[in-house]
Formats: structure tokens, sequence, C-alpha cells
């Protein structure tokens, strides 16, 4: 794991970020209110990936289910977004995510509102783009423990992982806010 950034925290603990490498928080499988279903022959992308066309997979969704494309933009890495991506050489539509009327209540428990429902799926797949991007971290919090011979060692107090983004990021640090720095 690459540390991304360590401070001291209010009260004296030493917090480090690092990159979560252990592949184990893929939002996907969370309980999320759109399905991915996706189509590349190198990637197993998304939630599914039928082996029927995508208009043959369309063609059995309810009616009133909300749709937007994927896109995948695969260059030294790859991205994936609900809007094209500039380059049509390395980037192209591998999919669609959608949710069905009878999901949409269930997570939302109201009637249909189509334009919250496209902002629930673009930060589904904003979500998802960073995990493909390995944008999770990992904290580790210790603290400063003097043994006999007066030298200082650090006791483990906290760790967790599966923080997306810089939104995670800045999760960890509102829960281990940072001692701020006071000048003379």
């Amino acid at each position: 794991m690459y540390e991304v950034e360590s401070y001291t925290t209010t009260d004296n603990e030493r917090v480090t970020i690092m990159y979560d490498d252990s592949g184990d928080h893929n939002p996907r499988e969370w309980d999320n209110l759109g399905t991915m279903v996706c189509w590349h022959g190198r990637y197993n992308l998304g939630d599914e990936q039928p082996t029927i066309s995508p208009s043959e997979y369309a063609e059995d969704l309810p009616d009133g289910t909300v749709t937007l494309p994927l896109y995948l933009y695969d260059h030294g890495g790859i991205t994936m977004s609900v809007g094209a991506f500039s380059c049509p050489f390395d980037s192209g539509q591998v999919g669609f995510i959608y949710a069905t009327p009878e999901k949409v209540m269930e997570c939302f428990l109201a009637a249909q509102d189509d334009e919250r429902v496209i902002e629930a799926l673009t930060a589904e797949v904003a979500e998802y783009d960073k995990y493909l991007q390995g944008e999770v971290y990992w904290y580790k919090v210790e603290k400063p423990v003097p043994c006999d011979h007066g030298d200082i060692h650090w006791e483990h107090v906290d760790s967790c992982g599966g923080y997306l983004g810089e939104d995670g990021i800045n999760q960890i640090k509102a829960e281990w806010p940072e001692k701020e720095l006071v000048t003379a």
C-alpha cells in the first residue's frame, strides 16, 4: 500500500492514509438503485455481462425504466462515465445503467421522479469510476507510547478501508481531525 499522506490529530495520534489495493471495496456489491449491464471483451464490468445483445436486453426491461448509457475510456487505465469521452479511438459505449420503476419505489418510497433517479444513477457511476481508477483509500491511526527505555513506539488505535475518492479522504479527516499548526 502506497502512502497518500500522514498527519497528526488533535489528540497527537498519527493518521496515515494509503491507497487500499485489497480489491474488496467494489461499490457494485453494495445495495444500489441501478443495475449496470456491460458488454466488453476484456473486462468484467458492472453487475451483469449478458450474452444477448444490448437491444435484446433492453427490450425485456419494464415500461418506465430509466436508463443511462455507460461509456468507457481505456488508455493506460480505465474510466467510466454516463457521458461520452472525446477520444473515439480509446473509448465508446460499453453498456448502460438502469433503474426499474419497482426498484425506484423500493429505494425512494415515492412516485418516480426521473430527474432524481438520473442524479442517483449518475452518482453510482461516478462512485464506481473512482473504484475503477483505484481511488480507494485506507487509513490507520496510531498513538505514541513511551517504552521503558524512553523511546516512543506507535501503538495501533484504529484502521479502516474502502473510502472512495476525495470525499473519502475528507471523511477520514472528519473522523480524525488534523491538528492545526500554531505559529508564533
